[in-house]
């Protein structure tokens, strides 16, 4: 019995305004059930070094430390067969598919790459589709991971098996991990948070469709919250807090040049419209961030037309 899924992909737009600025450590990465894998496999240009590797690894801890969704593995054998397709991240025109696939229980599988996306992107991420073949059950998993409500007509969940994410080879960013981000340079962290958001359903999942209405609106908390005309990610300028701290939130479609974002409560509510189990405990940079306080740093410049 064959069935097949198609993969998703979003993109983060940029422009140059004044913001905020918060502190990132480095310290007291937590250990969770969720886990996800970086495969550099398709970084063919070297982009990525063991420094560049360790921002992603920041990134990830965002998500490992608040989700507490339980995945069930897929493993191809026998009559079962899984096959991933996604797009290549070094190459973004064109698509990979790796055949009689197999990915452990909680484990989401990303491949990272650079590509010259153009002057207007900074990024592209997205979940990844299969195609596959064998039981229904088989199929049934792989298509839910275990969440029932993916299964759904309305979907209410998501139960991915990973994706892909591109960055912009040419941009000019800044790859520290501590503020203030380098003026006219863009926050490496930052991009990959947004992308990871949208690897995990936020703007491209069934489930998130699921929640939109035809005028631009996503229901959250019996709340319409205002999206962006392609509702792919919430409105231009959508301010939100980290941990009290007012800032624009993560996932609206744009970034400021010489500062960073935080994943914020409404970025977190978001994926949990998506049908990811958010925990109330804070992700280990917030303490960091009480700790340290906040530093405030505006950047002026031209505006750069998004594509």
């Amino acid at each position: 019995m064959p069935k097949t899924n198609h993969f998703a992909r979003n993109s983060l737009k940029l422009t140059l305004q004044a913001a905020a600025c918060l502190a990132l450590t480095t310290a007291s990465l937590s250990s969770h059930a969720l886990d996800i894998v970086f495969d550099y496999t398709y970084d063919t240009s070297s982009f990525f070094d063991a420094s560049r590797k360790s921002l992603m690894d920041l990134a990830a801890n965002a998500f490992e430390s608040r989700l507490s969704d339980n995945l069930t593995a897929i493993t191809s054998g026998g009559a079962n067969s899984f096959n991933l397709s996604f797009f290549n991240p070094a190459d973004t025109v064109n698509n990979v598919t790796l055949n009689n696939a197999s990915i452990a229980a909680n484990e989401l599988r990303v491949y990272v790459g650079a590509d010259d996306l153009g002057s207007g992107t900074l990024g592209l991420g997205g979940y990844g589709g299969w195609s596959g073949s064998g039981t229904s059950t088989f199929l049934n998993n792989a298509s839910s991971r275990g969440q029932a409500g993916a299964l759904l007509a309305n979907e209410t969940d998501f139960g991915p098996w990973g994706g892909s994410i591109s960055f912009n080879s040419t941009s000019n960013w800044y790859f520290g991990s501590g503020t203030p981000v380098s003026s006219g340079q863009y926050d490496f962290y930052s991009v990959a948070v947004h992308e990871l958001g949208h690897v995990l359903g936020i703007g491209t999942a069934d489930s998130w469709d699921t929640r939109v209405s035809g005028n631009n609106f996503l229901l959250l908390n019996n709340t319409n919250v205002a999206l962006n005309p392609a509702n792919s990610h919430w409105d231009y300028n959508t301010q939100s807090d980290v941990n009290g701290v007012a800032q624009e939130a993560a996932m609206d479609p744009d970034i400021t040049s010489g500062t960073r974002k935080y994943f914020t409560t409404l970025d977190y509510q978001g994926l949990s419209a998506v049908g990811w189990e958010v925990t109330a405990v804070p992700e280990p940079e917030t303490y960091a961030m009480m700790l340290l306080g906040l530093g405030v740093l505006g950047w002026a410049g031209k505006r750069r037309k998004a594509a």
